[in-house]
């Protein structure tokens, strides 16, 4: 045992003393934020250049309407006042220009697609004829929009809603109805989701806490990616280093020490070591944020003990498996063949996890958070998804991936003491089954 700990101890600081090591604690805040604050500092940067477009207005009642509309945008919507009063445009201006000709269509869409295609025109959308036409067929398009840059959907988003609120005024006008009286009638109820009534007050009214679906789904689906992020920046790791001690020899006098299942075993606790070590600088930190912005209330406190339970248990298991891939294979181009099956196997959780989220005690959801590879992750999800599982189903799950786990370390402990020595030819994964059964 103390070679074990000796063993963790040396491969744990040599870890944290790392660039890597540091360059980890950045890169988490920097996968998870960095997006949402690249839209923030990227915000002005937008292509507010002109965008014209031709409008074939077959019905002869739109275009002067979008026109009205267009001209109100460009003189407001547009832009955005700063704190020093002065108007700064942040969005690009829209010309519609007509399109007036007595040629049949084909020539019309040619004319219009070089237009397009020699950049001059964003796109061109035709209005069809019969465009108050309520029993319209799906052969017969209301606006038809053509572009070769579809990505761009300001310009035909604007002009579809614009085009469908000018339609029913005509319609409301043409049919003698009031359009404020319909939109009225028509406002529709909403729906309030709240918990289960805690007590009925004094004056009947039930008390009841209205559901939240930032704690709802987004804190499990992140801290779901999170405990996968502590998985995927340290146990793979553990591959390439026992690779490289293989590769230059240094297994062999590490060997000549300890055994090889000591070995192992002490790798596998120092990556456990350093995972931990980095939840909890990274749920530290969380902790802090949500008590001082006053969002402490969206993460239960007794989750925190099942994350680590969890991410523990899922450390050794991937963590024994990476290190045996890594001790069988001679090239880092042989593991990556045998790298597939074992993350397909970490990926598991990400195939039914949007099942999960909707239906969390289901027959699925429960079956496969009782499938030990998808334990930790699956469970500690189901967990954060209220009312959460029953306690026999967490305690079956902790003892079937604890066993799981016990056979992954002895399984990757036989391929360790066999592979760590071993050269030439990379095994095949049924010569690894006969070295994992062998005596």
């Amino acid at each position: 045992m103390n070679k074990i700990l000796a063993v963790a101890k040396a491969e744990y600081f040599v870890a944290v003393r790392s660039k890597a090591f540091l360059v980890g604690v950045f890169m988490m805040p920097i996968f998870m934020l960095g997006g949402f604050v690249a839209q923030i500092l990227l915000k002005d940067q937008v292509d507010k250049a002109d965008r014209l477009c031709v409008i074939v207005d077959q019905s002869e009642l739109m275009f002067p309407l979008i026109q009205k509309a267009n001209q109100w945008r460009n003189e407001n919507e547009i832009f955005e006042t700063e704190e020093n009063g002065e108007r700064k445009q942040v969005r690009p201006k829209f010309i519609f220009e007509s399109y007036q000709s007595d040629q049949d269509l084909e020539t019309i869409h040619q004319e219009l697609t070089e237009r397009v295609s020699s950049k001059e025109l964003v796109g061109y959308a035709i209005i069809d004829k019969q465009i108050l036409d309520t029993r319209r067929t799906p052969e017969r398009r209301a606006i038809a929009y053509h572009t070769n840059t579809p990505s761009f959907r300001s310009l035909p988003g604007w002009l579809e809603y614009v085009v469908n609120r000018e339609t029913q005024r005509i319609r409301f006008e043409r049919s003698g109805l009031d359009q404020s009286l319909v939109n009225e009638l028509s406002t529709p109820v909403k729906l309030t989701s709240l918990g289960l009534v805690a007590k009925v007050d004094e004056n009947g009214a039930a008390q009841a806490e209205e559901n939240d679906e930032l704690r709802t789904f987004a804190v499990p689906i992140a801290s779901m990616f999170l405990i996968f992020m502590m998985i995927m920046m340290t146990a793979p790791a553990l591959l390439n280093q026992v690779l490289e001690e293989k590769t230059q020899k240094i297994s062999e006098i590490l060997i000549a020490s300890i055994s090889p299942f000591q070995l192992l075993m002490g790798k596998l606790l120092a990556t456990v070591g350093v995972s931990v070590s980095l939840s909890t600088l990274y749920l530290g930190a969380i902790y802090g944020a949500t008590v001082y912005f006053g969002f402490s209330d969206l993460i239960d406190p007794t989750v925190y003990p099942w994350f680590f339970l969890f991410l523990i248990i899922s450390q050794f298991m991937y963590g024994s498996i990476f290190s045996a891939i890594g001790a069988a294979c001679n090239e880092i181009k042989d593991a990556q063949s045998l790298m597939t099956p074992a993350m397909l196997i970490v990926m598991i959780p990400f195939f039914c996890f949007s099942i999960i989220l909707q239906s969390p005690n289901s027959a699925f959801s429960t079956g496969i958070s009782l499938f030990p590879p998808a334990t930790p992750i699956i469970m500690f999800l189901r967990i954060l998804l209220d009312p959460g599982p029953p306690l026999w189903q967490l305690l079956l799950g902790i003892a079937l991936t604890a066993g799981f786990t016990v056979f992954c370390i002895a399984a990757a402990g036989k391929v360790f003491r066999i592979g760590i020595l071993s050269q030439g030819q990379t095994p095949s994964i049924w010569q690894l089954m006969k070295w994992i059964v062998s005596k």
